[in-house]
Parts: C-alpha cells; sequence; structure tokens
C-alpha cells in the first residue's frame, strides 16, 4: 500500500509541472522510481520495480478507473434526491428514528434561536419574539413572471392566448371584472385569508396537489418573516395545514450558490453535523417527499451565474424537480422573476403569490406592537403617516414601517415624506447610536465608498451581492462593519475560509450605491452607468423582452440617485423621459423634491394627448399630483394641460387626492374623454369632479364603471350631467344600479346620448316594465348594452317596444342573459319591431335548439340586420340537424358568429347547406369548436358550399396537422374567400412539413392568420415555400409565435421567399436581437413588415 501511495502522491507531483510532456513526465518517473527501488533495496526495504512498458500500463489502468468513477458520479447526480451510496443500509426502524431526532432538532430551532426577529440588525440584543411583531400580511396570488401582477384573469403567455382579431376592449366589455388565476387557470379569490392557502392549489383538470410555490414581493415586504412565521408555526403546531409535514427545513438562500448541496445546507445551517446519521436522514426524506415541506428565503440573492443545469447543486435541482419532485418547496424573491420562472427551474404548473405589504389596520396593529409601553408614541406615529400621502404608501411595507418605528423611537419628532429622506435619516441614526461624535460629512464618505462596490454588482450581469472583505476599502468597511449597515460571516467553500459581507438589507445597498453614483455627476462616468442601466430603450418594448426587469431592478436606484438633488434629477430625467415610462419620472422628481421644473420636453412628455394614471399605486399618484402642482403655474404661458384629450384612472383614491384631481381636470380645457372605473366613487365625489370640468364642457366620453355606491343615487347626478352638453357615451357598467336610476339618465342626456353602457347591474333584471320604457326618451341613441342584467322574458317586451320607436339604434348587446335561453317563443317575436337594428348578441344566453325558430323568424323581418351573434351558446352543438334549416330565413345577414357553442363535425352539414341560401352572408365565425380538432376529413368537404364567404375563422378549434389538406382542398373551391383565420391551433407547431404544402392550393386568399400557433424555426421554411405561391396573398399574420423569438438567425433567411408579393407580415413577439437581424437583411422588403405590438397588449 506504501507503494502505491507513494507512487500516486509522485505522479501527481511531476504532473503539476509545466514544459514536459506527457511520454517526458512518465519516462522521468520511471527513472526516479528506479532510483527509489535502488536506494530502499540497499537499505533493506522491500520495493516491487516496475519496467517503463508496465509503468505505462498502470497509468492508462489508473485513468480508466478514475473516469469510471467520474461517470458514476455523474450518475449519481440523477438518483433520487439526496441518495448517494452508503457503506451498508438504514433499517426502517433506524429511518424512522433518524426523522424523529432530526423534526424535534430543527423544531428546536424554530422555537428558540429562529422564533425571535431582529428588530435592530446593528444591535444583535435588540430582537423580539415572532408572536409579539409578526403582523399578517396581504397575499395575492398572481400570474405574472415579472412580480408584477397581470390584466386579472389574463395569463398572456399562454392561459388566455389571443389571436389577432381579439379586441381587448370587447373581452373587458363582454367578461368585465375576472379572477385571478393560477398558471395552471384555477380561479381564485385574489387576496388570500391566510398563507396556508399557498397548500391547497391544485392542477386545473387533474386535480394534483401544487408543490413548487413562489413568492414575491419587493425589499423589505415580509417574505423572511412569512417564512420565518411559517417554519415557527409547524414547529408549534399552530397549523392544521403544516401538520401533514414530517420535516421542515428554513433555508437563506443568501449563504447558498448555484452549486449548494441540500444536505449540506441542512446540516450547516440546522443540524448540528454528527448528531444524527446523514444516510439515513437521505434515505427517509427520499422515501417521504410527501411530507418534507423546504422553505428557501431570497433566491434573488443567490449568486446563479449560468443556467446551465449540470452545474447545479441538488437545491436547485429540487427546485426544477429533477430531485425530490414530490417535496413542497416555498421560494420567496423579489422581482423580477425571469431568474427563477423559467426553463431551467421554476416551471408550470407552480402557484406565484405576492405579498403587497400592510392594510391601513396591519399598520396601527404593528406600531402598537413595537410601542407596547407608549401608546402615546404609537399613537403619534400612525397619525403623521396617516396625514402624509406617502409616508402611508412607504408603510405598506414592513422594513420601512420598521424604520419609520426606530426613528420615532429615538428623538425624532417627524418623519419625512420622501424614501431617500427617510433613509438618509434611518442611516445616520445606525451610525450615530454606535458612535455618536461622527459627522454626517464622515457619515456620507463612507456611504459613498461601500457604495461603489454596490453600484458595481447591481450593474453587473450576475448582479451577486455577497462580497468579500477585499472588495471594500479598509477604513469604510470597518465603520460599516462597527454600525451593522454591513454584515459578515465565516465562509468555508472547499479547502477556503473567508468573511462573506453583505447588506443588512438590499435597499440600503441601493441607496449606498445611488450615493456614489450621485458622487460622479460632473463626470462622463455618470451617463456612462446611465446608459448601462438601458431605459433608454424601454420605449416600444416587446412582450416578452426584460423591460419590466431593468425597470424593477434599478427603481430604487433611480429614486435614491434622484433624492434631494436637482442636477442628478435632470440628467436621469433626460435620459428616462425617451422610455415614456410615466411613473418612473414622476417618482423621481417627487424623490428630487426640486423647486424647478424638469426641462420642457420631458414635461411634454408626460402631459401628451392621451394620460392613463390606471396602474398607479398611491405613490405614484401622489408623485404625479406634485408634479401637476408644479406646473400648474405655468399654464397660462404654455398649452400643457390643454394638450390632454383623454385620461383614464383606475382603481383611484378619490378620498386622498380628489382635491388636487379637480384641481388639474380644471386645466384640461380640451378633455373630451374621461375614465373614472373602479375608483369607489361616492355621489360627492363624482359631483366634484363633474363640477370640475371645464365650461363650456368638451367630454364627449365618460366612464364610470364599477363605483358601486352611486347605484339608486343617480338622481343626484342629474344636475351635474345635464350641464354635459357634448356629451355621447355614457358608461355605468356594474354600479350596482336600479330601475330608478335610468329615467334621471334619459331626462338629463336623452337629447345627446348615442351610446349608454349599463352593463353588469343585476338589479335591473325582471323589472324592464318600469325603466324599459325610458329608453325611448333617448332620441339620439345608437348602441345599447344590456349585457348580464339578469333580464327574464318579461323583460325584452318593453324593452323592444321603447327602442322600436328610435330609427337611430344600430348595435343592441343582450348577451350573458342566460334567463333567455329556452324560452325564445315568449320574446323573440318581439325583436322585429326593431327592424332598423344592424347588430344584435344573444351570445351566452344558453339558448337552445327550439329557441333558433322563433329567433330567425323575427330577425327575418329585420332586414337591416347584418350581424347576428349566437356565440357560447353550447347546447346547439351536436343538434345543428334541428336548428341549422332556420338560418336560411336570415337571408340578408351578412355576419354570424357560432364559436364556442361545442359544435361538432356533424354540424357542419346542416349549416353548411342553409349559409349556401344566405347569398348576403360574407363573414362565419366558427372558431373554438375544440371538437372539429382532427375531424376535418369529415366536414370540411361541407366548406365549399359556403363559396360565397369572403371571411370564414377557424381559430382555436384544436386543428391537427392532417386536417389542414382537406380544408385547403375545400378552400380551393371557394373562389370569393379572400381571408381565412387558423390561428390558435397549437398542434400546428413544429409541424408545418406536413401540412404547409397544402396551403398553396388557397392561392385565391389575400389575407392568412397563423397567429399563435406554437410554430417553431422549422415551419418557417415550409410556410415560405407554399406562401411564394399564393400570388395574390397580401397579408401574412404570423404574431405572437413565441418560439420564434430568439431564434431569427435561424429562419430569417426563408422570409425572402414570400415577401415579393406580400404587403404586410405580422412578426410582432420578437426580441430586439431578431429585429436587427431582419433589419439588417438587405434582399428583403422591409417595408412590409410589422414588429408593432397592439396596445391591449402592452
Amino acid at each position: 500500500m506504501a507503494t502505491a501511495n507513494s507512487t500516486d502522491l509522485m505522479t501527481t507531483t511531476i504532473a503539476g509541472g509545466s514544459g514536459l510532456t506527457t511520454e517526458n513526465k512518465i519516462a522521468i518517473t520511471a527513472v526516479i522510481f528506479v532510483a527509489i527501488g535502488v536506494v530502499l533495496a540497499a537499505i533493506g526495504v522491500p520495493f516491487t520495480i516496475l519496467t517503463y512498458r508496465e509503468y505505462r500500463r498502470k497509468n492508462r489502468e489508473d485513468r480508466r478507473h478514475r473516469l469510471q468513477e467520474d461517470q458514476s458520479h455523474r450518475q449519481q447526480e440523477d438518483l433520487p434526491l439526496l441518495t448517494r451510496p452508503t457503506e451498508g443500509t438504514s433499517g426502517p426502524d433506524k429511518v424512522q428514528a433518524v426523522a424523529s431526532k432530526v423534526n424535534e432538532a430543527v423544531k428546536k430551532v424554530y422555537k428558540t434561536i429562529g422564533s425571535y426577529v431582529q428588530m435592530l440588525p446593528w444591535v444583535d440584543d435588540h430582537q423580539m419574539h415572532i408572536m409579539n411583531i409578526y403582523t399578517k400580511l396581504c397575499l395575492v396570488e398572481q400570474v405574472d413572471t415579472r412580480g408584477k401582477p397581470r390584466i386579472k384573469g389574463i395569463n398572456m403567455e399562454s392561459d388566455f392566448e389571443l389571436n389577432s382579431r381579439f379586441d381587448f376592449k370587447v373581452w373587458r366589455k363582454t367578461y368585465g371584472k375576472m379572477q385571478l388565476e393560477t398558471r395552471e387557470g384555477n380561479p381564485n379569490k385574489g387576496e388570500m385569508k391566510s398563507y396556508e392557502e399557498i397548500f391547497k392549489f391544485q392542477t386545473h383538470h387533474e386535480g394534483i396537489p401544487i408543490k413548487r410555490i413562489v413568492i414575491s414581493g419587493p425589499a423589505g415586504i415580509g417574505k423572511t418573516t412569512l417564512i420565518d412565521k411559517i417554519a415557527y408555526d409547524w414547529a408549534m403546531g399552530n397549523s392544521k395545514t403544516l401538520n401533514k409535514f414530517k420535516l421542515v427545513f428554513a433555508l437563506k438562500m443568501g449563504s447558498l450558490q448555484q452549486s449548494s448541496n441540500l444536505e449540506d445546507a441542512i446540516f450547516e445551517n440546522l443540524l448540528a453535523k454528527d448528531t444524527v446519521d446523514e444516510s439515513a436522514l437521505k434515505e427517509f426524506i427520499d422515501k417521504n417527499q410527501d411530507k418534507v415541506l423546504i422553505l428557501l428565503d431570497g433566491f434573488d440573492e443567490c449568486k446563479i451565474t449560468t443556467t446551465d443545469t449540470s452545474s447545479f447543486g441538488s437545491i436547485l435541482k429540487v427546485i426544477k424537480r429533477k430531485l425530490g419532485p414530490e417535496c413542497w418547496v416555498v421560494i420567496t424573491s423579489r422581482p423580477p422573476l425571469d431568474k427563477l420562472v423559467n426553463s431551467s427551474l421554476v416551471m408550470k404548473p407552480f402557484t406565484h403569490v405576492r405579498v403587497e405589504g400592510f392594510s391601513k389596520t396591519d399598520i396601527n396593529e404593528y406600531v402598537n406592537k413595537f410601542f407596547p409601553d407608549d401608546h402615546d408614541k404609537a399613537s403619534k406615529l400612525i397619525e403623521q403617516i396617516e396625514l402624509s400621502d406617502t409616508l402611508s404608501d412607504l408603510a405598506e411595507s414592513p422594513m420601512l414601517l420598521l424604520l419609520m418605528c426606530l426613528l420615532m423611537g429615538s428623538k425624532e419628532n417627524t418623519l419625512p415624506d420622501t424614501m431617500t429622506r427617510l433613509y438618509n435619516k434611518a442611516l445616520n441614526y445606525i451610525f450615530k447610536r454606535k458612535t455618536r461624535d461622527i459627522k454626517d460629512a464622515a457619515i456620507s464618505k463612507i456611504l459613498t465608498s461601500i457604495g461603489k462596490v454596490a453600484l458595481g454588482s447591481l450593474l453587473s450581469k450576475d448582479q451577486s451581492f455577497a462580497f468579500r472583505e477585499g472588495d471594500f476599502e479598509k477604513s469604510a468597511l470597518d465603520a460599516a462593519m462597527n454600525a451593522g449597515v454591513l454584515t459578515g460571516e465565516r465562509v468555508i467553500d472547499g479547502l477556503e475560509s473567508y468573511q462573506r459581507v453583505s447588506f443588512i438589507h438590499h435597499t440600503f445597498l441601493e441607496y449606498c450605491a445611488a450615493m456614489y453614483w450621485q458622487s460622479l455627476i460632473n463626470t462622463e462616468e455618470f451617463d456612462r452607468i446611465l446608459d448601462q442601466t438601458g431605459v433608454e430603450s424601454t420605449k416600444g418594448a416587446t412582450l416578452g423582452v426584460p423591460y419590466y426587469s431593468r425597470l424593477f431592478r434599478y427603481e430604487y436606484l433611480f429614486r435614491f440617485c434622484c433624492g434631494d438633488n436637482e442636477a442628478c434629477t435632470n440628467r436621469i430625467l433626460k435620459k428616462i423621459h425617451q422610455g415614456r415610462d410615466s411613473q418612473l419620472i414622476v417618482t423621481c422628481y417627487f424623490e428630487s423634491q426640486s423647486k424647478e421644473l424638469p426641462q420642457e420636453n420631458v414635461i411634454s412628455s408626460l402631459l401628451t394627448g392621451d394620460i392613463d394614471i390606471s396602474e398607479c399605486n398611491n405613490d405614484s399618484t401622489n408623485a404625479l399630483f406634485h408634479f401637476l402642482k408644479q406646473v400648474a403655474p405655468l399654464s397660462r404661458r404654455n398649452d400643457y394641460f390643454s394638450k390632454v384629450k383623454s385620461l383614464v384612472i383606475e382603481r383611484f383614491n378619490f378620498q386622498r387626492f380628489g382635491t388636487d384631481f379637480a384641481k388639474s381636470l380644471m386645466l384640461m380645457t380640451n378633455l373630451q374623454s374621461l375614465f373614472l372605473q373602479s375608483s369607489s366613487l361616492t355621489v360627492a365625489n363624482t359631483n366634484q369632479i363633474l363640477s370640475s370640468l371645464a365650461r363650456p364642457s368638451t367630454l364627449t366620453t365618460l366612464d364610470l364603471s364599477e363605483n358601486k355606491a352611486l347605484g339608486g343615487s343617480v338622481s343626484l347626478l342629474a344636475p351635474q350631467l345635464m350641464k354635459l352638453k357634448c356629451l355621447k357615451k355614457l358608461k355605468l357598467d356594474s354600479c350596482s344600479l336600479v330601475a330608478q336610476d335610468v329615467s334621471p339618465i334619459a331626462e338629463s342626456l336623452g337629447d345627446t346620448l348615442v351610446d349608454l353602457g349599463v352593463s353588469r347591474n343585476r338589479a335591473l333584471g325582471g323589472c324592464a316594465s318600469i325603466w324599459g320604457p325610458e329608453l325611448g326618451k333617448m332620441e339620439c341613441l345608437q348602441d345599447i348594452d344590456l349585457r348580464y342584467c339578469s333580464l327574464q322574458c318579461t323583460d325584452i317586451e318593453p324593452i323592444a317596444v321603447a327602442l322600436s320607436g328610435l330609427s337611430t339604434l344600430v348595435n343592441l348587446y343582450l348577451m350573458i342573459n342566460p334567463n333567455l335561453g329556452g324560452c325564445a317563443e315568449m320574446w323573440a317575436l318581439h325583436l322585429k319591431g326593431m327592424n332598423h337594428l344592424k347588430v344584435l348578441s344573444l351570445a351566452m344566453c344558453r339558448l337552445t335548439y327550439v329557441d333558433m325558430k322563433p329567433i330567425a323568424e323575427s330577425v327575418s323581418d329585420m332586414p337591416n340586420l347584418i350581424s347576428l351573434g349566437l356565440s357560447e351558446n353550447q347546447a346547439l352543438g351536436g343538434r345543428a340537424s334541428s336548428w341549422a334549416l332556420h338560418l336560411k330565413r336570415m337571408n340578408h345577414l351578412k355576419e354570424l358568429t357560432l364559436a364556442m357553442c361545442n359544435l361538432t363535425d356533424v354540424d357542419m352539414k346542416p349549416i353548411a347547406e342553409s349559409v349556401r341560401d344566405m347569398p348576403n352572408l360574407i363573414h362565419l365565425d366558427l372558431s373554438s369548436n375544440n371538437a372539429f380538432g382532427g375531424r376535418a376529413s369529415s366536414w370540411a368537404l361541407h366548406l365549399k358550399r359556403m363559396n360565397h364567404l369572403k371571411e370564414l375563422t377557424l381559430a382555436m378549434c384544436n386543428l391537427k396537422d392532417v386536417d389542414m389538406k382537406p380544408i385547403a382542398e375545400s378552400v380551393s373551391d371557394m373562389p370569393n374567400l379572400i381571408h381565412l383565420d387558423l390561428s390558435r391551433n397549437n398542434a400546428f407547431g413544429g409541424r408545418a412539413s406536413s401540412w404547409a404544402l397544402h396551403l398553396k392550393r388557397m392561392n385565391h386568399l389575400k389575407e392568412l392568420t397563423l397567429a399563435m400557433c406554437n410554430l417553431k424555426d422549422v415551419d418557417m421554411k415550409p410556410i415560405a415555400e407554399s406562401v411564394s405561391d399564393m400570388p395574390n396573398l397580401i397579408h401574412l399574420d404570423l404574431s405572437s409565435n413565441n418560439a420564434f423569438g430568439g431564434r431569427a438567425s435561424s429562419w430569417a433567411q426563408h422570409l425572402k421567399l414570400m415577401t415579393k408579393h406580400l404587403k404586410k407580415l405580422k412578426l410582432y413577439g420578437l426580441t430586439d436581437e431578431d429585429k436587427e437581424y431582419i433589419n439588417a437583411s438587405s434582399d428583403l422588403n422591409l417595408t412590409i413588415l410589422n414588429f408593432t405590438v397592439p396596445s391591449w397588449l402592452h
């Protein structure tokens, strides 16, 4: 053994040299071995001397053996969670005993040191028990990977795929309020009652528990304390939901790396190394994954340098489900989430919960808990917070509320209005608590010094926020460590041991980085850093391009840099106004507290023709009105406010901002459209707003939807409404209107109103005999929306009688009134009285086949009707033989919609036979009838009977590649068809080689839509080849095929095949790099390309 060991050691030593070939090294080694053998033999020690040939053979065998060991080690990476070959195996009793011992050990941690919250991170002994300070957070289930809430109910990536024909305004109008959804589409109540709900979500179709949970929220919002509370509740047995877990491991990801392993982290942070048998613990976890909960706090603080999964330790593999797929894993992170939620880590299904912080009640509770023995101080702080708009917003963050409590606990008597001033006071307090005589200038110098390192990390690609002592200037490091702004811990990395340095909180890092950036204001470096943030490229950013990532990543840096610094503010605003991010502009300007206005082009970028502050929170709204107050004195000399034509406000707090808003409204002398949705308006608020409109009023559109307090009180608004002489459109959807509210609308606006929306006012149902006649007084009415009003069969007659006298009426929307279904013989006959109607929608009315005859009979006597909507009446499916024959009676129709009617292949023949006898019909919509998919061979042949159609929609019909041939064969015999919509048929993706060749048979088409078809780069060539043989095609829509994004280099060369005769090619959904690649192609007709994302997708 001694000989072998000596041989290995010597071989390693020699191999470490340089300048020698392998043959040289082996020869020299052999010579040395011979020499050693001679010496040892001379002193009587046995030694085996290998010949040079024997040594080479042995060396090869050793290398082969090491290679096998390496391969074995790599294979072990794919073994079940934490399982490695061990000496001997653990018996079941031993495994259970070890699990019980670990259970007791970690519970003891969570009940003792883990149950105390560090209130002052820089003072070790200032802690409070979690039960004495923990305050319930507001948790909202979300779906957005950027950490920003999506439009309610829509996952714009996949769950609610929208095609190019989709009208977002119509969608909102049709469906109104929608509940938030999980990534699987499960409806949710929105705000959660308890964190326990995160463990109860299941996949929509299969009902499988969703075991990967992402909790996101900005810095200081309470994510870490929430994780501590979950661990504490489990240890104490406070939660029935958590009682199912045998083991709970709470780990801080800031102390972990990409290669970190779960077992190592558990023993380093929660268990003493030799207290339990590691192999038995591994075996228990592997065999009882459903009983294991892993809490990973602060993913954004973990250094992730690559998405290459081969470099992942077992912790990241658990997140990805490559290991421990049945373990429950909760991960917290600051937004953006693009590094976490992707194909390398968290994939569907997963639950995404956003921490929204404290409500007003929560703030009061927290402050009183902080000052349990000083109620006067607690009351004073609560009062100051409530009186200050900005402080109320800041106090929603637990971290910032803690800072306020700390300042109030000192000799400070007031709290600042801006974040910058709050952090400035907090940091001064931190330093002077430890070093009372330290000067403000000295503190500033220290913060600037450590801020240089902080800024470098923020701007770096991997954004690593764990530092080494050598990264900082020593004196600044010592001072910051002494004060507690920086903290350190000893880390062992392999054979190396070093002190890892971190900021006590990420927002302190951003504040210090901003202080250093401020110090560069008179240098070129300042602008270079501003360019690195990339904010100037936000304008027109493509969906999917990480614009929000940049915004969230640097928002606090911008705000702190602008804080009380006019020069920095002007430089930053000059740059970011090009991106048209109004919230960021006004927030930065507010932080500056400048008395000087920004440059004129900055003001003009905000006060444009259309202003939309529907997504502004209270903080941004407060900053906006601060800005408007500053600009207002210039209104007489400049035309800023008069440029505003449209103002959109949603979820606006009029209790706090109503007066400021009214003052600004007075200056908007050319305002034409005002949208005030979901803003909890009262009659008093609304009258204040209406009275503030310029006189004479130029307002033509007023939307007060989803303000439920207006219901039953519209008569009190009538005097102000009467003054709106130009008003043509009024929306009062979902305002809890009652029958008595219709009369004052008719009396005050009867001679001007063209469009009235009163949808989702369910109290109007069953009493149209009271309010229906009032509709007849609106002599100019063209459109009326009565969706979702719980209308009964008896309501249609008084409505129809009143509207029959209005020759101006064009559109009537009666959709989503399910009580109309099955009884059309009672009400349909009254429709014919409205023979001037052009559009009638009866979608989602639960119509059955027996309803079609009386409807068709009435419509046949409505010669001006051109569009009939019957979508989502699913009882029509499979029964077309009973009702389709009545369609031909409506032979003057130009558009018929039968989308989502659950139609099957047997329905196509009777529909086609009737449509054949409807010579005026030019558009037939059969979209979202999934049963058509894979069955076109049995129904497509009937399409040719409808050879007068000009537009056919088969979007989202679950079509397969085998369906294209029979569809193309029929369409080839439809000479009048100019537009075929096949969008949102995902099965086409990656299969164009088998179906695209059939496109050329439809060579008379002028427009073809293949948007959102999950097309891949390999599909572009066969599509292009066929399109090149379609000489009449002028418009091709390939938009929102996400797999094209980032891959233009592999498919763009095929575009030139089809750009000879095309006049428009839609390709939005691409990255900036894709656009640059395509634009650089000199052989393309670039004028036809359309990259512009529709406004409803922004």
